[in-house]
């Protein structure tokens, strides 16, 4: 098979290739990723999805690698987006919005193919319902520091999976990497899987 860039710092998404059984090195591209344009969700993780690659792309220069991949996940309540906390007290507040009620996670992942130099992106929308949570538990899954450097304060194949009451959609998508979305991707791009 053919070597991957994977376009990421996330440790979920490098366990996913490794799951995949993909020859895959990693390159953080570090961009940022404020809403500067106001891009509605959807618009916004397809533009942090292709700007990654864009980024790695740029330092590698002249040594363009056949396949890059990237992706990014973002929480959107009320059509307003919810990114990563950036302290304690951000995360206290976005888990009290998220109490008791459903959101989207949007994930948008993106394969870049060298050879033909274009790159495919695609969306993944699931819906999370939270239960209500006392402000004990909140202080409690707080404590854990789970939340730090996740989307919408909270991960669900860690602690928070407490507090969720219904999934509509792609788990794997909701945990970062939409496996099923970034199989059909590599085969449309004409990928050897095998």
């Amino acid at each position: 098979m053919e070597p991957i860039v994977l376009a990421s710092g996330s440790i979920r998404r490098h366990e996913y290739f490794k799951t995949l059984h993909l020859p895959f090195s990693i390159m953080v591209p570090g961009i940022d990723e404020d809403n500067k344009d106001m891009l509605p969700p959807e618009d916004l993780a397809k533009s942090l999805a292709k700007r990654k690659i864009e980024a790695v792309i740029k330092n590698l220069s002249n040594r363009i690698p056949r396949w890059i991949c990237s992706a990014d996940t973002l929480i959107s309540l009320d059509g307003a987006v919810i990114g990563k906390s950036k302290n304690r007290e951000e995360a206290k507040e976005t888990l009290v919005k998220l109490a008791g009620r459903s959101h989207n996670v949007i994930t948008a992942i993106a394969l870049f193919n060298g050879r033909e130099r274009k790159t495919d992106c695609r969306l993944n929308i699931s819906a999370v319902r939270f239960a209500k949570l006392q402000e004990k538990e909140i202080e409690w899954y707080l404590d854990t520091c789970e939340w730090q450097g996740s989307a919408g304060a909270y991960k669900v194949q860690g602690l928070a999976a407490c507090f969720i009451d219904r999934i509509e959609g792609s788990y794997h998508s909701i945990a970062g990497f939409p496996v099923h979305e970034f199989y059909k991707m590599l085969m449309d791009n004409g990928y050897d899987y095998s």
